[in-house]
């Protein structure tokens, strides 16, 4: 049987992911025209990479099986915390510049800020859960 942490991690995950995407979403009403359209435009290529911390997190999992247990997979498994913790900061920095740099209303700007705390939020209680479920008796 599957460890209750790990599935209310996983059910935390699914929830920040899709109400941060949710609020993201609605937050395109407090936008003009033009502005959609520059938005649009300026973040076509970022989009792309939007989906990676999850390809990532998904392609560990998997492989955990292939691994020798031991610290040789807390170190695989807090590195790739790691780099999805990197990868948040930079992606963050990268959009809160480009918003400021198109000057889109501060409206929006404040949304997507809540957005993308919502999403880093489902990833950190996937983090604590499943590190704690490491630890809890079996």
């Amino acid at each position: 049987m599957p460890n209750p942490l790990i599935i209310a991690g996983l059910a935390l995950l699914i929830v920040g992911v899709f109400s941060g995407r949710w609020f993201g979403v609605r937050a395109m009403k407090l936008l003009s025209p033009t502005e959609k359209l520059t938005l649009l435009d300026s973040f076509s290529r970022l989009q792309v990479w939007g989906s990676l911390p999850l390809l990532l997190l998904f392609l560990c999992f998997g492989a955990v099986n292939y691994l020798p247990s031991g610290l040789l997979i807390w170190a695989g498994y807090l590195a790739v915390w790691s780099l999805i913790a990197v990868y948040f900061v930079i992606f963050d920095r990268i959009v809160s510049g480009r918003l400021r740099k198109l000057e889109i209303n501060s409206d929006y700007q404040k949304a997507q800020v809540k957005a993308r705390w919502l999403c880093y939020a489902g990833f950190l209680a996937f983090f604590v859960l499943a590190t704690l479920s490491s630890f809890a008796p079996r």
